[in-house]
């Protein structure tokens, strides 16, 4: 990419690649490809992992990402629901309920949504 267009590649391009392969169902793919990155991949990479981690069901790379996401960004409450959402998608509810209890512990507020009809 440096060579061929002088762009030096950063986390947004990164996170582009492992949301490609994250919705095509390639997760561990995607994990290698954050393994290999040559630059320390930041929340933008790791919560692309776990929104695939989402739609595909994968509980156990969920976690890895979720936590990685609430290392790099503590406060973001997308993060907790999202992880929250898998464990409930997949019927683990006590795992669930104890996400949301964590964030209840340190003071991670979900905001309410709104729209605009």
């Amino acid at each position: 990419m440096t060579r061929d267009f002088g762009i030096e590649p950063d986390n947004r391009h990164f996170a582009c690649m492992v949301d490609l392969l994250g919705r095509s169902g390639r997760l561990k793919e995607a994990e290698r490809f954050i393994d290999s990155m040559p630059i320390d991949p930041d929340s933008l990479v790791w919560t692309s992992l776990l929104a695939a981690c989402k739609l595909h069901g994968d509980v156990e790379l969920g976690k890895v990402a979720a936590e990685k996401v609430m290392e790099l960004a503590p406060g973001r409450s997308g993060t907790y629901i999202s992880l929250s959402n898998i464990f409930a998608d997949v019927g683990k509810w006590k795992e669930a309920v104890e996400i949301r209890r964590r964030m209840s512990r340190i003071g991670v507020i979900k905001e309410p949504g709104w729209s605009f009809t």
